[in-house]
C-alpha cells in the first residue's frame, strides 16, 4: 500500500510539469528540439537531493546499457509530446499516454514473466477506450486528432520505458541509480542538437527568452525531479502493470488544477473546460479511474 501511496504523487508531479511546459512549448519556443534542449538543461540540477535517501553505486554492464536506452527514450519521446501539446488540450495529452499501455501486459509477459489476471485485462481495456474516446471529435463521424498519431508514438515509448525500467530495477536493485544515471546521460543528449545548423540557430536566437524564464523552467525541473523520485520508488516495490495504471491518472489531476488555475486566478491555458467538454472529460475520467481500480485492487497482486 505504501508503494502505491507514493506511486500516486508522481502523476500528480506530472500534471503540475505537463500544463508547465505547455504553456513554454505554445508560447515560448516554435521548435520542438529548442524546447526539448532548454528543458534537459536542468536535468542535473536536482538530482543531489536523492542523497539524503542513498547514494548511488556502480552500475553493472548491463545496467549501464539499459541506462543509456532509457535515457534515449526520456529525449525521444518529448517530440511528439510537445507537439501534441501544441495541438489539443493538455488533459487529453495527458490521457493519451495509456494508449501505450495496451503493449505493457505483452513486454511484461515477454520480458518479466508477469502474467495478468482478467480483472487487469479489463481494467486496461477500459483505461485505453476511455483515453481513445478523449480524442474523438465530433459525435457523427469519429475523427482521431492529430495528437491522437503523436501520443500513439509517445505513449509507446514511454511503455517500453516502464518496462525497461522494472528490468533494470530487478537488475541493480539500487533506485537511486535508477534517478540518477538516465537524467545524467538524458541531459547530455540533446546538446548534440547543436551540431546541426538549423537547430543551433534556433536554440542561440531563443537563449534570450530562456534566461527571462529561467525560474519556470527551474520550477518545472524540481517539479520533474520529484515526479520522477516518486515514480521510480513506487516501481520499484510494483509491477509495470500497477505503475502504469497508477499513472493513467495524470489528466485527472491536470484537469483539476488546470480548473483551479483558470476559474480562480485567471491564467490563460490551453484547456477547454466549456460544460459540454468538461462532461465529456469527467466521464472518461470516471471510466479511467474504474479501470485503474481493476488493475490496482487485482487479489494477484
Amino acid at each position: 500500500m505504501f508503494f502505491i501511496l507514493i506511486a500516486f504523487l508522481a502523476p500528480a508531479f506530472g500534471a503540475s510539469a505537463c500544463i508547465t511546459e505547455s504553456r513554454l512549448s505554445n508560447n515560448t519556443f516554435k521548435r520542438q528540439t529548442t524546447m526539448i534542449f532548454y528543458v534537459s538543461l536542468m536535468n542535473c540540477l536536482f538530482l543531489p537531493l536523492v542523497f539524503v535517501f542513498g547514494l548511488p553505486t556502480l552500475p553493472t554492464g548491463t545496467a549501464l546499457i539499459c541506462y543509456l536506452g532509457l535515457a534515449l527514450i526520456d529525449v525521444l519521446y518529448l517530440y511528439p509530446f510537445y507537439t501534441a501539446l501544441k495541438v489539443i488540450d493538455s488533459s487529453i495529452v495527458a490521457a493519451l499516454f495509456s494508449l501505450g499501455q495496451i503493449t505493457i501486459p505483452l513486454m511484461s509477459f515477454l520480458f518479466l514473466g508477469e502474467v495478468l489476471s482478467l480483472e487487469q485485462y479489463i481494467g486496461f481495456l477500459v483505461i485505453i477506450l476511455a483515453s481513445v474516446a478523449l480524442s474523438v471529435k465530433g459525435t457523427r463521424i469519429p475523427k482521431l486528432s492529430r495528437a491522437f498519431y503523436y501520443m500513439v508514438l509517445a505513449s509507446l515509448l514511454r511503455a517500453g520505458y516502464a518496462v525497461l525500467e522494472k528490468y533494470v530495477l530487478l537488475e541493480d536493485v539500487n533506485w537511486i541509480n535508477m534517478v540518477i544515471y538516465p537524467n545524467l546521460i538524458s541531459g547530455l543528449i540533446p546538446l548534440l542538437f547543436l551540431f546541426r545548423k538549423k537547430w543551433r540557430k534556433d536554440i542561440v536566437k531563443n537563449f534570450p527568452p530562456y534566461v527571462g524564464r529561467f525560474k519556470i523552467f527551474m520550477v518545472n525541473e524540481l517539479v520533474c525531479f520529484l515526479e520522477i523520485v516518486a515514480q521510480v520508488y513506487g516501481m520499484s516495490g510494483l509491477s509495470p502493470v500497477v505503475s502504469s495504471a497508477i499513472g493513467a491518472t495524470e489528466p485527472i489531476f491536470l484537469l483539476g488544477f488546470c480548473y483551479i488555475m483558470l476559474k480562480k486566478f485567471h491564467i490563460p491555458l490551453n484547456e477547454k473546460i466549456s460544460q459540454q467538454v468538461l462532461m465529456k472529460k469527467l466521464f472518461c475520467f470516471i471510466l479511467i479511474i474504474l479501470g485503474v481500480i481493476l488493475v490496482v485492487d487485482d487479489p494477484m497482486n
